[in-house]
């Protein structure tokens, strides 16, 4: 509903004094997010320039500090049009293009898919104006009219993806299946698959309907097929496993359910087994490793695909990820959050530990300390192993876990991610195993704890009151639901 039409209902209920519903009338008219048009815009910066003598950069400076004071959001405003008209370079080209693609005059079509994709790499409101242009029906005409001529497709999907890169609302029907062919069709071209495959991701990104549409297009065949060939290219199986994550995701605020579970649950059963198997035949190459990682975390979400995993020798691989590679941050953090997700198995949890992954955990956590990422990943792994097992908590005793703890929140005492997390293995590690927990008394947990509390208030008080308790230190605890003290009656 639009701000008019809550404003004429606000008014109809003012005049027959409906109190309440113009109370939340009011709340919800306060909170909407206020937009205006380019045209709007263009004409504060205009009256600035001649009513007032300023200088065009003083004021678009002007003209955005009065709109950012009354909340306005000018995400999809082109700032500098006073500047630099763009808009006429922008709708120029997407008529030129247009001719191209009719007539099939691709040499001319180069430049301007070059000029085009410049402008619409600037700023989002360039691609807001462009898309509602006509600019991803050309785009896709141009695409069409040039599938077997690479070096004008090859740009012209470079240029739909930096229009969609967050404005995937553009994709339809024509779209999807154009992707399909594509992919079907260029199995060959490394270089126009991993294009192909950029742009299909771009569409994924905060939007649940799109990544529907693409999964039920059957593209996951084409990616899977990708993933078995043996000669395919590392860049190209990159693409395919932000692919796969692209399509497991459930970041869409618009929609209250979406499908990531059963994407995620699908795609694992078609494609785990092999991507499991990827991670020894590019052992080499911490990259790719990395991004097979965190496809397999994303894709384990039931306990039969964390056996699976295991069965294939993951966590052998796992083992020799954190050998080989002591020093590097990010795949590091990739792995711990691979096995935090492996943790949801509580057989595969108990064999983790029994492998002897538990010290290298320790043992990154306390090498890699200045990473709060690493740090983060590294607790939240301690928690999960040692949930509910209180085996596990012991051998994380063993191996030092107290004090990397400790010194996690001493590091980042502001970080509210590292202390939830820190608070959630030290509930773990402590409630089934009272005299062990002493150690962390020891230490003097029981201040650094207060004073999170202190810091975080609110936000973390649940988690740390009741690592506090499964301590069993003094805690306050709140009694958040109290009654009046009156006497009930039954009428």
């Amino acid at each position: 509903m639009s701000l008019c039409q809550h404003l004429t209902i606000f008014e109809r209920h003012r005049k027959r004094k409906n109190f309440l519903y113009l109370r939340l009338l009011h709340t919800l008219i306060a909170n909407m997010v206020r937009v205006i048009t380019q045209e709007t815009y263009d004409e504060v910066v205009r009256e600035n320039i001649e009513e007032f003598s300023m200088a065009p950069e003083e004021a678009i400076k002007d003209a955005i500090k009065q709109f950012n004071a009354q909340g306005v959001d000018l995400s999809n405003i082109i700032k500098d049009l006073s500047l630099n008209n763009t808009t006429d370079d922008i709708i120029s080209f997407i008529k030129k293009l247009s001719e191209c693609a009719k007539t099939a005059e691709h040499q001319h079509a180069l430049p301007l898919l070059n000029k085009l994709k410049v402008e619409l790499d600037k700023d989002m409101a360039r691609r807001v104006f462009a898309g509602k242009n006509r600019a991803y029906e050309t785009l896709l005409e141009v695409i069409n009219s040039c599938k077997d001529t690479s070096y004008i497709l090859r740009p012209a999907l470079k240029t739909i993806t930096s229009l969609m890169t967050g404005n995937p609302d553009l994709l339809d029907e024509d779209g999807v299946n154009l992707q399909k062919s594509l992919l079907d069709t260029n199995h060959n071209d490394p270089q126009t698959l991993q294009l192909v495959l950029k742009w299909i991701r771009e569409c994924c990104i905060k939007h649940e309907v799109n990544r529907q549409k693409i999964f039920s297009a059957g593209i996951l065949n084409n990616l899977k097929s990708i993933l078995s060939e043996k000669d395919a290219k590392v860049s190209v199986v990159k693409e395919v496993c932000v692919v796969l994550r692209a399509l497991t995701l459930d970041d869409d605020v618009r929609h209250e359910y979406g499908k990531a579970h059963e994407h995620a649950a699908t795609i694992a059963r078609e494609t785990l087994h092999t991507i499991t198997e990827l991670l020894s035949t590019y052992k080499t190459d911490k990259v790719i490793v990395g991004e097979i990682m965190l496809t397999a975390a994303s894709l384990i979400v039931r306990n039969e695909f964390c056996q699976e995993f295991e069965d294939a020798g993951g966590l052998q691989f796992i083992l020799d990820v954190f050998t080989n590679y002591p020093e590097e941050e990010k795949i590091n953090w990739q792995a711990l959050k691979l096995i935090k997700n492996l943790a949801g198995n509580d057989d595969v949890k108990a064999h983790i530990v029994t492998s002897g992954i538990a010290p290298l955990i320790i043992y990154v956590i306390s090498r890699l300390k200045t990473s709060e990422a690493v740090v983060t990943a590294g607790l939240s792994c301690i928690s999960a192993l040692t949930l509910r097992s209180s085996s596990n908590a012991g051998v994380f005793y063993d191996c030092g876990a107290v004090s990397v703890i400790i010194d996690a929140i001493k590091t980042y005492p502001n970080s509210s991610n590292v202390i939830q997390q820190a608070a959630w293995a030290i509930r773990n590690m402590s409630v089934r195993n009272q005299q062990e927990s002493k150690e962390f008394v020891a230490f003097g947990i029981e201040e650094l704890l207060n004073n999170a509390l202190k810091t975080h208030g609110t936000n973390l008080e649940n988690d740390i009151k009741a690592a506090l308790r499964d301590l069993g230190l003094q805690v306050n605890l709140r009694e958040q639901w109290t009654g009046k003290g009156r006497a009930l009656t039954n009428k």
